[in-house]
């Protein structure tokens, strides 16, 4: 009887296929944060502008999407990068001398918000006005 279910159990095991690699990358996005109060002067290099720090630890590289409106809801910038596993991923509304990184441009800014989706929720996110 032990056979039967050793053969069974072999069996099973053979037709199971692993994910392929880049299936992180092609999974759906999901909003893993909201950062209400986006502010940007509309200067780059000078003025004031708010930053994301984004940093991946799913283990394969992954997606992650930044979608800033306004303060009445006008979307500004819907912009999406790859992040690879452990990486850290500078985003800025404008350009800084403090970071560099990806800048959205998203022009003068008071009060908005920014949406972070992401194929995956084990990245971990901070934002900050500069």
């Amino acid at each position: 009887m032990k056979i039967i279910h050793w053969t069974i159990a072999a069996a099973a095991f053979a037709f199971v296929q692993p994910a392929p690699a880049s299936a992180a990358q092609v999974d759906p996005e999901v909003v893993i944060y909201r950062f209400p109060g986006v502010l940007d002067s509309g200067s780059p290099e000078t003025g004031v502008a708010t930053v994301f720090h984004c940093t991946n630890f799913s283990g394969v590289t992954e997606n992650i999407r930044f979608v800033t409106r306004d303060d009445v809801g006008t979307l500004l910038t819907n912009n999406s990068l790859a992040i690879n596993h452990l990486q850290t991923r500078t985003v800025a509304t404008h350009g800084t001398t403090a970071y560099t990184g990806a800048v959205f441009g998203t022009g003068s800014v008071n009060s908005g918000t920014t949406a972070i989706a992401a194929t995956s929720i084990n990245i971990i996110c901070t934002a900050m006005t500069i």
